[in-house]
């Protein structure tokens, strides 16, 4: 027959491997959840970029703003002009909540580099021209999260 203590010490064993088991499920589910704030946060940015190019899109008249625009902004009337500036406005704003979601949401590693990579091919597929960085000039100012990140991607596009 069994004493006590050895029911006792059974117990104890058999409490200590439940809150192991516990602690295995609960770090599993952390990490799951992680996963799906990242990708929440990755498609509400891609939205924003995506909604810029179906602005660009939906209308030939803002697509030719955006075409001359990037060449020069003298090419553009006052009205053009100020159509121009926000639609970078927007842009700018959707790659600062990207670069901040990404920041405070995602731990040092490869799926944080690999999509600092993409936001620096963002930012230089849209402002390595010279009217949109009179743009980003006129505005960087507001954008500070992303100055650093978005003056050294151009600087490494113009060096190639």
């Amino acid at each position: 027959m069994m004493n006590w203590e050895a029911i006792a010490a059974i117990a104890e064993t058999v409490g200590t491997i439940g809150v192991l088991v516990t602690l295995v499920y609960l770090s599993i589910q952390m990490r799951i959840a992680n996963k799906q704030r990242e990708t929440e946060a990755l498609r509400t940015n891609w939205d924003g970029i995506n909604r810029f190019c179906e602005i660009l899109a939906e209308s030939t008249d803002r697509a030719s703003i955006v075409i001359r625009g990037r060449e020069s902004l003298d090419d553009l009337t006052s009205e053009e002009h100020l159509v121009f500036e926000f639609l970078h406005i927007r842009i700018l704003n959707s790659i600062e909540l990207w670069y901040m979601q990404l920041m405070e949401t995602s731990p040092p590693g490869e799926y944080r580099d690999q999509q600092l990579e993409n936001i620096e091919g963002v930012i230089v597929y849209m402002f390595n021209y010279k009217g949109a960085l009179e743009i980003w000039d006129a505005v960087k100012h507001t954008f500070v999260p992303i100055q650093e990140l978005f003056d050294n991607a151009i600087s490494d596009a113009q060096a190639k």
